[in-house]
């Protein structure tokens, strides 16, 4: 019954230490070389790939305890998660998605326009090129998911500064909505996208053109959404002593912004509305 005894006792204990393990070694079932090399008893180094959790990056330079803490028994089961060795400054704003921005080779943020093509605000043309700072102003607090998508957040300054000048946003009437007339490729050349409702500007004879050629003062640019008649000057650029002539055949001819509008849609093609007032 003894020497029973004495045999489970055997079996339970740990593994003993090398005969070469000095004292408070910790007890390891390997061979000595799995850790130490003949050049040196140190540094020690270990294998991590045959645990499951190959160390890669700024990983390899970690201590061992940095990790396994005063554990004795390296063999004890560590945490693999990101946040079991990394505070959360982010306060669990991204989850535990840490991949998603930070890498193993350093802590450093590698999110960049590419990976934002994930959020509700892609970042396009001159937005690619900007500084995260530039929109996200308050990340020493850590916080990226609230800042606002909206283009005005940021353009609103820009917005100020055409006040008395000749495209005075607030005199004109414009709204906030920039993406109405800018473009995330540049904000100079601004071209109102729903123009051609009203007066084609995308093809035809117009095409090009800047709008101060037609809307001469701030008051004649329409309302945001709307789409008015009579307010471009259409004699600006066409002359009446020349027009005269050339509609000769219009019975009812007038030389006037209201009356080009009568009969032109500015559209592509012959540009008149059916059916063209023409002497017969």
């Amino acid at each position: 019954m003894s020497l029973l005894l004495v045999a489970l006792a055997l079996v339970a204990a740990p593994p003993p230490p090398s005969r070469m393990q000095p004292p408070g070694h910790i007890a390891v079932e390997t061979r000595c070389e799995a850790c130490h090399s003949p050049a040196g008893w140190t540094p020690v180094s270990f294998d991590h790939s045959r645990t499951g959790f190959p160390l890669e990056g700024r990983h390899v330079s970690a201590s061992c305890r940095a990790c396994h803490g005063s554990s004795t028994d390296f063999r004890a089961p560590v945490p693999t998660s990101c946040g079991a060795c990394h505070q959360d400054v982010h306060t669990g704003e991204f989850g535990n998605r840490c991949a998603s921005c930070h890498d193993p080779s350093s802590w450093a943020t590698q999110f960049g326009p590419d990976a934002h093509r994930f959020t509700n605000f892609p970042l396009t043309g001159r937005h690619a090129a900007i500084p995260c700072e530039e929109c996200h102003q308050n990340q020493r607090d850590r916080r990226f998911t609230r800042a606002a998508a909206d283009c005005f957040a940021c353009h609103q300054v820009d917005y100020a500064r055409t006040a008395g000048t000749s495209v005075d946003h607030a005199r004109a009437g414009f709204g906030t909505d920039c993406k109405s007339c800018h473009f995330p490729t540049r904000f100079k050349g601004a071209r109102f996208a729903g123009h051609d409702a009203c007066f084609q500007l995308s093809a035809g004879p117009h095409a090009g053109i800047s709008c101060l050629d037609c809307h001469t003062t701030l008051t004649s640019f329409a309302a945001p959404g709307t789409c008015t008649t009579g307010t471009a000057d259409c004699m600006r650029c066409h002359a009446c002593a020349h027009e005269t002539q050339t509609h000769a055949a219009v019975g009812g001819f007038q030389c006037s912004n209201r009356k080009c509008y009568e009969c032109h849609t500015f559209t592509a093609g012959t540009g008149l509305r059916p059916p063209a007032r023409v002497k017969r």
